[in-house]
């Protein structure tokens, strides 16, 4: 599963790992401060039992004050413990060693004094003659569980909290998925419901709006090819019918007229399928003044009613033949329709220019991803749907329309570079 680096599972993802390594952060400088603390004490009482026995007392009379300390002599040598023991703090007097999960004290001889020194002018103090190595052990329990059960507990709150929490934003990232298929075309989607919060509430909403959509794409194109279907026949027979009369002028008139209906017919068929998500682009490369014949074709007008550039240009483009020659025609038939002298197709490299002179397109009607707008909606002055045809088509090849107003001249041109 991707996530988008904007995401809110992701921004949710990241301040919990934040947290997480926060707290236990937090208790890994509580763990040290404890164990710290713990150590000082353990120190504080050696030196206190130490101190009991240097004023000479006897061990049976200390075994209350022993007891109190937690301290009690040990029956390990010194020897034993200074070589196999792992040593915890070296004191003036001795040593803090661990051994087998037991802390000792031993006992050690003051450090000799320095070799320059008169040995004569040193006497060690009378305790020191009759010293005896004394190894105590702390018989206090230092268990850590409940501080490692309270951190496991944190964590776990912590981790389901984020799993539950993960759980209901989940769908939110499902409904977001489907929302972006559903603009690619898609409304067969049926999003599973789990619960009854807010996110389950929209994507019921939004599961009952798609089965709307459904129903009303599939009536729309249920009318559209019945009408289609309906006037194909009266354009046959009136094909046939026109081919049955004498050679005229009027016969080759209706002819073309006849011809131009069916081609426009097939061309509503194409773009009922291009609008609805059914057409599959058909990508080769073409000559671009082959687009051109063919668009003046659909038109039935002659190339001679249009001045053109860099005809001689060997201007190659990967398209879908048929829907770019229809988005080239929307174009020509604007120019031819309000221009008062010859349009002006320019071929150049990277742009397709078509010019006419005329009025500037109003700004409100210069944005092309819409059909209409409310102002807009009841003209029947064209550079309505075909504009926007036009700029689907393009936008399906990844080329751009764009639209100036410049000397009194309209210009439309076709951006062939694929768009950002």
């Amino acid at each position: 599963m991707s996530i988008n680096k904007h995401s809110i599972l992701r921004l949710i993802t990241l301040f919990f790992i934040l947290i997480f390594t926060l707290i236990n952060g937090l208790f890994c400088i509580a763990h040290q401060h404890f164990s710290k603390q713990q150590e000082v004490e353990q120190i504080r009482r050696f030196l206190l039992a130490d101190r009991l026995f240097f004023f000479g007392h006897n061990q049976h009379d200390l075994s209350p004050e022993l007891a109190q300390l937690m301290i009690q002599p040990s029956t390990l040598s010194s020897k034993k413990l200074l070589s196999q023991g792992s040593t915890i703090i070296t004191l003036p007097f001795g040593k803090m060693i661990e051994m087998n999960g037991h802390t000792f004290f031993v006992k050690l001889l003051p450090p000799p004094p320095p070799h320059h020194f008169d040995k004569f002018a040193f006497r060690p103090p009378p305790e020191m003659n009759h010293f005896q190595s004394m190894v105590l052990e702390d018989i206090q329990p230092h268990s850590l569980i409940m501080f490692w059960i309270v951190l496991a507990g944190v964590d776990t709150l912590i981790l389901l909290f984020f799993a539950y929490l993960l759980s209901k934003l989940l769908p939110l990232h499902r409904l977001k998925n489907s929302i972006i298929a559903f603009k690619e075309g898609d409304t067969s989607l049926n999003i599973p419901i789990t619960g009854e919060d807010e996110i389950s509430q929209i994507t019921h909403e939004f599961n009952h709006k798609l089965e709307t959509i459904a129903s009303m794409r599939e009536a729309r194109s249920l009318f559209l090819r019945n009408i289609l279907h309906e006037l194909k026949t009266p354009i046959m027979k009136g094909a046939l019918t026109t081919d049955c009369l004498e050679s005229s002028v009027d016969q080759e008139r209706l002819q073309r007229i006849f011809t131009r209906m069916d081609y426009l017919l097939n061309e509503f068929t194409q773009m009922e399928r291009f609008s609805s998500g059914e057409w599959h682009l058909n990508f080769q490369e073409y000559r671009f003044v082959d687009l051109i014949d063919h668009a003046c074709d659909i038109l039935l007008c002659d190339k001679k009613s249009l001045t053109i550039k860099g005809e001689d240009i060997p201007l190659i483009v990967k398209v879908d033949f048929e829907l770019l020659a229809i988005a080239l025609k929307n174009l020509l038939d604007n120019a031819l329709k309000y221009s008062t002298t010859q349009p002006t197709l320019i071929i150049l490299s990277k742009t397709i220019e078509i010019c006419n002179d005329g009025k500037a397109l109003p700004e409100e009607k210069r944005d092309f991803s819409k059909p209409f707008n409310r102002e807009y909606e009841n003209s029947s002055a064209g550079l309505g749907l075909g504009l926007y045809l036009t700029h689907s088509i393009l936008q399906k090849h990844g080329f751009r329309l764009e639209y100036d107003y410049t000397n009194g001249l309209n210009y439309f041109r076709i951006v062939l570079n694929k768009s950002e």
